[in-house]
């Protein structure tokens, strides 16, 4: 009976010992994924910075564009009869509101800044 115990308790540290092979293999991918990502976000990060930075100068060169373009199609002269040019006038303004709407939506937004929030006190009842 001796060799029977000593038998069933080695097949139960046998057991022990290749789970916890598995879950230290399982803990070590986690960490070193854990850790390549970090990496690839600190390489990856100046590239996103310059790509922001890049867009932006895009977008500001383009509305510079389109605004060079509204003013000076506002300042060609109109000639012909008073219909042509009622007609012409009704079509600039239509088309300098385009061109606005297209500078808009072109032009980088501003940065908000976050501003703090004011604590007001509540007001209490005075007793007299």
């Amino acid at each position: 009976m001796a060799a029977r115990k000593k038998k069933t308790t080695r097949k139960k540290t046998r057991r022990k010992s290749v789970r916890r092979v598995g879950k230290n293999l399982v803990d070590t991918i986690d960490k070193e994924l854990r850790d390549l990502r970090k990496e690839i976000d600190k390489r990856l990060k100046p590239l996103a910075k310059e790509i922001d930075k890049a867009e932006r100068q895009a977008g500001t060169e383009a509305a510079k564009l389109l605004r060079k373009a509204r003013t000076s199609m506002n300042k060609v002269e109109l000639k012909g009869d008073s219909d042509l040019q009622r007609f012409l006038r009704r079509q600039r303004a239509q088309l300098s509101k385009g061109l606005s709407g297209v500078e808009k939506s072109v032009r980088p937004k501003a940065r908000r800044k976050t501003t703090k929030k004011k604590t007001t006190r509540k007001k209490t009842t005075r007793k007299r």
